[in-house]
């Protein structure tokens, strides 16, 4: 009776087995619906991956292209440093100016000739004024009185007075004046016989006829306005000019007028004899 009951444990174990087979299989299978709906995701799933492989691709042509771009840009580095090398080579042996171009001294050396040459060339100009004023052959203008510092004369002023000023420089002032002031002599001759030219034409017959009548100007005396020394170089109307100005008032070499002339005062220096 054992035997019967083993054999049908054992029918009924393979039975439970089949069984489970069954209702597993049963599991795993699925309606249309639900087999439509697996299928969009995996297109989806799909897609996307295709999508992610474009833009690995991308990048891949991208990180290609600039590698092949690494070796150009050392190229250029190492040209920019060289480059540089060079510039700070040449910086540092360049010379304070070139030797084609004119150096400061040089520009400085003719701007004080061309100035000696204007105050040299204006003595000539009034002694010709004098002589066509003169009739030609007539009596020819006394030059303008030149008055020179000594160094002693100096060194008796006050140092307040005199601050840096020196002989030298206050003798280069007396020409230039005496120079302007033969060179308005010149300018009132020519516009009294009428013969004044060129763009100054109207100023010197103003000079001629509103300053030069002034009672204290007459009788061939030496002077200059205030607006002529605007254009000088040794005598400027700034503040070491004007130093100047005074320190020769004091000394007996100028004398300040002031000419009433279209309605205004105008300041005149009388050079003394």
């Amino acid at each position: 009776m054992a035997e019967p009951i083993g054999a049908f444990e054992a029918v009924v174990s393979a039975f439970s087995q089949q069984v489970a087979e069954l209702r597993e299989a049963t599991l795993l299978r699925v309606n249309e619906g639900t087999r439509a709906l697996y299928g969009q995701d995996v297109e989806a799933i799909e897609a996307t991956v295709l999508a992610l492989e474009h833009k690995l691709r991308d990048i891949r042509t991208y990180v290609a292209r600039e590698a092949a771009t690494i070796p150009q840009v050392e190229a250029v580095v190492a040209a920019c440093q060289l480059q540089r090398q060079h510039l700070q080579h040449i910086a540092g042996h360049l010379p304070a100016y070139l030797p084609s171009l004119r150096s400061p001294e040089v520009i400085a050396a003719e701007a004080a000739g061309r100035a000696k040459e204007n105050v040299s060339a204006a003595p000539n100009q009034a002694r010709a004024g004098g002589t066509e004023a003169g009739g030609g052959g007539g009596k020819k203008r006394a030059p303008a009185p030149r008055r020179y510092i000594s160094a002693s004369e100096l060194e008796g002023i006050s140092s307040y007075m005199r601050g840096r000023l020196t002989p030298d420089k206050i003798n280069a002032a007396l020409d230039e004046l005496a120079g302007l002031a033969e060179a308005n002599a010149a300018m009132v001759a020519a516009a009294r016989r009428n013969r004044a030219t060129g763009p100054d034409k109207k100023h010197a017959m103003w000079v001629a006829f509103n300053i030069a009548t002034h009672e204290q100007l007459k009788g061939g005396r030496s002077w200059v306005l205030e607006s002529d020394l605007r254009s000088g170089s040794a005598v400027r109307l700034d503040k070491t000019g004007k130093t100047l100005l005074t320190l020769l008032r004091h000394l007996g070499r100028l004398q300040e007028l002031r000419v009433q002339a279209d309605g205004a005062t105008h300041l005149v220096y009388l050079l003394l004899d």
